[in-house]
């Protein structure tokens, strides 16, 4: 029976993947950087980056409202969760996220800012500059509400504004996010779906500029459960509009509820197919931040019920810096 369920689990990952390979999307070369508003999907949370971002039915405090915002209706105390990570080029991913429980659902509020150092803008006629700087950002606000239905069913739904801006130009556009997370029963596998960034076209200098719509379809299951030590074992895969799919998976291992140690790897395919390659050796060999790792420590402080802060390192073997990502949540 066991063999049978996650043979089962394996095919539904993998005809997902070949069902969304089939939507065409009235182009046939690759569909990368085809869409704007690109800092929405750089991924928010050093838990979530350590575990190679395969954690959309595993999420379940505030920050999952930037993963799959179903996993907010697991909060029972207010939480507060700030993330901070030096990205690409120099540049700044900041989150933060609240959740607190009313009534039967549980509200949460996102805040995301990516910022970039002021350049110096380049012409034709001045290529080495014209001496005038130029500022680039993208911010986003927003607002979810999730709830437990039962014990083993949670939906639910984010709105939220984004506005990107380079130098004098900017466009802004509502985007809206829902998901699901789904406990079988059955050991304690959990499976989870979220669709992200659902939303209108924008318009951006006479062009017409697509949201960077994801879907991501994720399992989980604890391989070893006891008083002192728990290890999970996670798989994902993210369907985006805009790129081709990658799967992910994570290990997390936890030691005296307090102690936590995680690894990720992504694997993506880079042959310019519209799906995911079984084989393992052919994908991903040039992809580039694809290996994570880190750790978190959790324990109440000065009578504040939970205190976390989480440590995340992400390889970029090619052309640009390693990725550290550092969290700290508070739960009162």
């Amino acid at each position: 029976m066991k063999q049978f369920l996650y043979i089962v689990l394996v095919f539904s990952l993998l005809f997902t993947s070949n069902v969304f390979a089939q939507f065409d999307f009235g182009f046939d070369f690759s569909k990368a950087g085809s869409a704007g508003l690109q800092s929405l999907k750089i991924e928010s949370g050093a838990r979530e980056r350590a575990l190679g971002g395969a954690v959309s039915s595993i999420v379940n405090d505030a920050n999952a409202i930037f993963w799959n915002v179903a996993g907010i209706g697991y909060v029972k105390d207010f939480q507060l969760f700030a993330s901070h990570s030096n990205w690409l080029v120099d540049s700044k991913h900041i989150t933060f996220a609240a959740a607190y429980p009313v009534g039967p659902v549980v509200i949460g509020l996102s805040l995301m800012s990516m910022q970039i150092n002021d350049f110096e803008e380049t012409t034709a006629l001045f290529p080495q500059g014209t001496g005038r700087m130029v500022s680039a950002g993208d911010i986003s606000i927003g607002i979810g509400v999730a709830r437990q239905f039962t014990d083993k069913l949670l939906i639910g739904g984010q709105i939220k504004y984004v506005i990107e801006t380079l130098d004098d130009k900017s466009f802004d556009n509502i985007l809206f996010d829902i998901g699901t997370i789904y406990n079988t029963g059955w050991r304690n596998l959990r499976l989870g779906f979220a669709l992200l960034h659902f939303g209108p076209d924008m318009n951006f200098i006479n062009k017409t500029v697509r949201t960077p719509l994801l879907f991501r379809v994720s399992a989980a299951d604890d391989i070893i459960s006891s008083e002192n030590f728990l290890a999970t074992l996670m798989i994902e895969l993210v369907h985006p509009t805009d790129n081709d799919e990658w799967l992910s998976i994570g290990s997390e291992f936890v030691l005296l509820n307090t102690l936590k140690l995680r690894a990720g790897y992504r694997f993506v395919n880079d042959e310019g197919n519209s799906r995911v390659d079984i084989d393992i050796g052919t994908i991903g060999k040039n992809d580039v931040g694809n290996l994570s790792f880190g750790a978190g420590v959790q324990s109440p402080v000065l009578g504040i019920s939970n205190i976390k802060v989480d440590y995340a390192f992400t390889s970029y073997t090619q052309v640009f810096n390693d990725i550290h990502t550092i969290t700290v949540g508070i739960e009162f």
